[in-house]
């Protein structure tokens, strides 16, 4: 490290650190990175880091891309052991291309989220679905992170044509696909992925059933579900769609799970936490 906070192995470019490597960073060393960095001059904490990092043994492999800003030559997205074999967007995609490319003919992507450590795809299929003359676009998410933050995942997906809120739905509490990340060939990442897609028409038709159910189950203290439903978020979101759910009118479980997807796509503005009250929407009317 030198005195301005960037990193540098022999030979090669510098790169500065996102929040992610700089966790990880911190955490490998020991440091507690926000206090200690207020505190100490850019030479202290380069002779801090460097004396930690040499009584590091072994070796670790450092996933980074380029800086577009200019600041340093790149950025590095993480530092993880050298057999860390992530599955990476690119290649679940070249999969997707060479074993499907027919089939995704009758999706289209609504929305792609990139952050420090995730990626996430909404995907929809083109042909939609009416529930008691409310119109849905099924179809399935998939995130995914390239640095070591989570598994590679597929799930169900729903978009509410009105609206355009989405929600999560494990049906059965399961993911459609679920992968860590390791070693995986080819042939064994494209049947996965073939076979958990050929599962979705079946999982759509049980939450038909789930959202028909949910638009007929009254409930009498919408808000009171709102805070079970969301328990961990942060609380100002909650309280949002507390008052979300009390002021629609629409006080059945149905009303419940569009108060927390339309906060979650309107008030919040972290991708993450709109994943997780996607998520959350979902569980609560899996639920039922």
């Amino acid at each position: 490290m030198d005195k301005d906070g960037r990193m540098s192995a022999a030979g090669s470019p510098t790169w500065r650190l996102n929040d992610w490597s700089q966790r990880q960073l911190a955490s490998l060393l020991g440091i507690r990175w926000g206090k200690w960095f207020e505190t100490t001059s850019g030479e202290e904490r380069a002779e801090e880091v460097n004396r930690r990092l040499s009584r590091i043994p072994g070796e670790k492999k450092v996933r980074a891309w380029r800086d577009d800003t200019g600041e340093a030559n790149g950025i590095a997205r993480s530092f993880m052991a050298p057999a860390f074999t992530p599955i990476d967007d690119a290649r679940i995609f070249d999969r997707m291309d060479k074993t499907m490319r027919p089939a995704l003919g009758d999706y289209r992507f609504t929305r792609v989220e990139l952050t420090d450590t995730t990626t996430q795809y909404a995907v929809q299929r083109t042909e939609p679905v009416d529930i008691e003359g409310d119109v849905f676009f099924p179809g399935w998410t998939l995130r995914n992170s390239e640095v070591g933050a989570g598994p590679f995942t597929l799930d169900d997906f729903w978009l509410r044509q009105i609206c355009t809120n989405g929600m999560t739905v494990k049906v059965g509490g399961k993911h459609l696909l679920y992968r860590t990340h390791r070693q995986i060939d080819d042939d064994q990442l494209s049947a996965g992925i073939v076979v958990a897609l050929a599962r979705l028409p079946e999982r759509w038709e049980e939450t038909t059933k789930l959202l028909t159910g949910a638009k007929k189950t009254p409930i009498s203290a919408p808000d009171v579900e709102v805070e079970h439903a969301l328990a961990g978020i942060p609380r100002a979101l909650v309280e949002e769609a507390q008052t979300e759910a009390l002021k629609d009118g629409e006080r059945t479980r149905f009303g419940v799970v569009q108060a927390i997807t339309r906060i979650a796509h309107t008030t919040n503005t972290d991708p993450e936490i709109r994943f997780r009250m996607e998520q959350m929407a979902g569980e609560y009317l899996a639920a039922a």
